[in-house]
């Protein structure tokens, strides 16, 4: 997985286990806890990051090929990969966009652009509002709020609300009669919101909306993590005030919802939405008990590190030597490589010296043999270990030849091989070649003896570039350097 595609797969398990946790759970889980789980889903889509761990699912799926799961949901991508645009850039000479990522970038700009101008026209019209004479240093006290908010009214017909995260400032109707029992719980919830941080999770899920704008499921987050804020900041207000104002708070409430008041994606306020939730939830408030919540958290942890993380890549004996096995075994003189481009369609062929049966995959034939076929054991470890191929020294982007005519089986990348090619050829012989930096060919291609079908590299379990070659013959592994030399015989 590369890290774009790590944090859309993990930050996609982490929404569907929210969901999951709230439609079982919601109603014997402290109400706080689910907006902490939804900035989680939030913070893994903004981490383009592969995070590989023991635990992960992905472990299962390690050696699966490229037509996996895995696959299916990299092509599902709207957008490439900016490394597979950068290096078609310096292949080509020219930067290729391709239309997908235009649109994808459009659609993100534009929403950006959409929340941004609606919050500086908000901001502006708020900051031009009639500041309050009233402290509330009393009522935030009981938040735990170091400082008590600046409070002022208006006429705005989101009020009320709070912005700012800096400086937060609570916005009042100007016709809330000010000093009764409403106005305290109304003061009380925008004090919730302050002091649980909730116009910076707002700002969180707000850029995750413009950049997954495409994805149904971040769209169900923000919606559904705005009403847990709500839902966590009226049992705040509860715990605060006690269980004694459950019937004033619910009718304070309603008092709101007729209002109509209009909910903003940037700032934290007395919204009318989901009302009858909210209501229903009041009036059965009591304090869930602290172990269940910490018992959700850790199986949400648990959860979440097995299906948002990778797979830990393990040693492979084909693709790490030790120092001691780097020999400098010369190649047989038998395999050289004939070179293609010798060959001419007028040059007739000479029935006394027919074409070689194999050629040598680099066409520096001369190369070093690393590791070559058989068993080997590490001299530091101890342990022994079959290595069913030999390992060519290669620099990064030599051209990988084909050995003969053929046809290719597969090209795929698993976490040890790396990005590798199976040709099949005649008489039941297969070559595969491990740790390559680019595909030139694609399953189901015919190609001919002597042509370049891809570059060498050091993907997957490698230290340094090099090519890993292996054969098959009737699906047996054989020495590559004595089968493809003894063929020519």
């Amino acid at each position: 997985m590369r890290g774009v595609l790590a944090a859309l797969l993990g930050g996609s398990a982490l929404i569907l286990l929210v969901l999951a946790l709230r439609l079982a759970l919601q109603s014997r889980l402290p109400r706080r806890l689910f907006p902490a789980l939804w900035c989680a889903a939030a913070a893994r889509l903004l981490l383009p990051l592969e995070i590989p761990t023991h635990l992960s699912v992905w472990n299962l799926l390690q050696k699966a090929p490229t037509g996996g799961a895995t696959a299916a949901f990299a092509d599902a991508l709207p957008f490439p990969s900016f490394a597979s645009v950068a290096e078609q850039a310096v292949q080509t000479g020219s930067a290729q966009i391709s239309p997908i990522l235009l649109i994808w970038l459009g659609g993100a700009a534009l929403l950006g652009l959409y929340f941004a101008v609606g919050y500086v026209c908000m901001t502006r019209t708020f900051h031009a509002s009639d500041p309050s004479q009233i402290s509330c240093a009393a009522l935030a006290a009981q938040f735990r709020l170091t400082r008590a908010p600046r409070i002022c009214t208006t006429k705005s017909r989101r009020a009320p609300l709070t912005f700012g995260i800096l400086r937060p400032v609570i916005l009042l109707p100007d016709d809330l009669p000010t000093g009764g029992e409403r106005y305290r719980l109304v003061l009380a919830h925008e004090l919730a919101h302050i002091r649980r941080r909730d116009c910076l999770r707002k700002r969180l899920l707000t850029l995750c909306l413009c950049l997954y704008w495409w994805h149904p499921l971040v769209w169900a987050m923000v919606m559904l993590a705005n009403r847990d804020m709500e839902l966590a900041c009226d049992e705040a207000v509860l715990c605060a005030l006690g269980a004694d104002v459950k019937k004033a708070y619910a009718l304070t409430l309603l008092d709101m919802a007729q209002r109509k008041t209009r909910p903003s994606p940037l700032c934290s306020g007395f919204v009318m939405g989901g009302a009858e939730t909210r209501i229903r939830a009041i009036l059965r408030f009591q304090r869930a008990p602290v172990w269940a919540g910490v018992c959700a958290a850790v199986v949400f942890l648990a959860l979440g590190c097995t299906l948002t993380t990778q797979a830990v890549s393990s040693p492979a004996p084909t693709s790490e030597p030790s120092p001691a096995q780097v020999s400098s075994v010369e190649v047989p003189p038998q395999i050289k490589p004939v070179p293609v481009t010798e060959r001419t369609a007028e040059e007739p062929e000479l029935e006394s010296e027919p074409a070689p049966a194999y050629v040598f995959p680099l066409e520096n034939a001369d190369t070093a043999v690393n590791l070559a076929y058989g068993w080997h054991t590490n001299e530091q470890t101890g342990a022994s270990a079959f290595h069913d191929g030999v390992d060519l020294e290669a620099e990064s982007g030599a051209n990988v030849l084909a050995v003969a005519d053929g046809t290719v089986l597969s090209a795929e990348y698993d976490a040890i091989n790396g990005y590798s090619l199976t040709l099949a050829h005649a008489d039941g012989v297969q070559t595969f070649y491990a740790h390559l930096s680019e595909f030139l060919v694609t399953a189901g291609d015919t190609v001919r003896q002597g042509q370049i079908v891809a570059k060498a590299g050091s993907s997957g379990w490698a230290t340094a570039p090099h090519l890993h070659l292996g054969v098959k013959i009737n699906e047996e592994s054989a020495d590559p350097l004595q089968a493809l030399g003894a063929a020519e015989k």
